[in-house]
């Protein structure tokens, strides 16, 4: 059951999450050399992860690891969707079941809990970042898998912005800060689709419509800009 996806584009490798089984896998960004990366034995069952390539780190919910799958350290903190921060040494998680939006150190030290279901919370499940403008942006399920929406606020969890409502069941989502553009995946329409709008939610397009299986996470490639 693949779910997180995340691109260290330098180095020419994709990794991803597969939560059935507890592994992370890693392939070539051809989808060659697939390889069992970290194998079972994980806390919990990974759904997203992040890379940190500078530091040579993997992050998921609930661990971390070099990328060459050495290392492997359980963290105090797990949840749906992580985001890194690296410049400033933190990350961000969602979490579905306790319907929170929390920051961290990259050791899982200094937990704090930034947006609640006070603040119109449902469901949280993919994040983003634009560090440049100081924002996070994430996809909420909504619960029943039909009322989803896309919100974003700053990146200490004010100003709560909805951007986009009706989404379906968005689940991953990425952005292209330079292009202000961001791009979600939606496994609740029939067929899934890809799509993308304007980061303050206007002009939404349907980029790729498939019935190839359920979309999950997204990951972009953006240095062929």
């Amino acid at each position: 059951q693949p779910d997180g996806i995340a691109l260290d584009v330098a180095s020419g490798k994709m990794y991803w999450t597969d939560w059935r089984t507890e592994k992370i896998q890693r392939a070539n960004l051809d989808g060659s050399n697939v390889e069992d990366h970290i194998t079972p034995g994980l806390v919990g069952s990974p759904t997203d992860i992040a890379l940190d390539v500078v530091h040579g780190k993997m992050y998921w919910s609930g661990g971390r690891a070099n990328l060459d799958g050495s290392n492997v350290e359980d963290l105090p903190i797990g949840g749906s969707g992580i985001a890194l921060d690296v410049e400033r040494g933190k990350m961000y998680l969602t979490s579905r079941n306790a319907e929170t939006i929390r920051r961290a150190n990259l050791d899982g030290s200094q937990v704090e809990t930034l947006l609640t279901i006070s603040a119109g919370l449902r469901d949280p499940d993919g994040i983003a970042l634009d560090l440049e403008h100081g924002r996070m942006y994430w996809t909420d399920t909504g619960h029943d898998g039909r009322s989803g929406r896309i919100l974003r606020a700053n990146l200490d969890g004010s100003q709560v912005e909805l951007l986009i409502r009706g989404a379906t069941w968005p689940n991953g989502i990425a952005l292209d800060v330079a292009r202000g553009k961001m791009y979600w995946t939606d496994r609740g329409s029939r067929p899934n689709r890809i799509r993308r709008a304007n980061l303050d939610g206007s002009n939404v397009e349907d980029l790729l419509i498939t019935e190839l299986g359920r979309t999950s996470r997204i990951a972009l490639d953006l240095s062929g800009r």
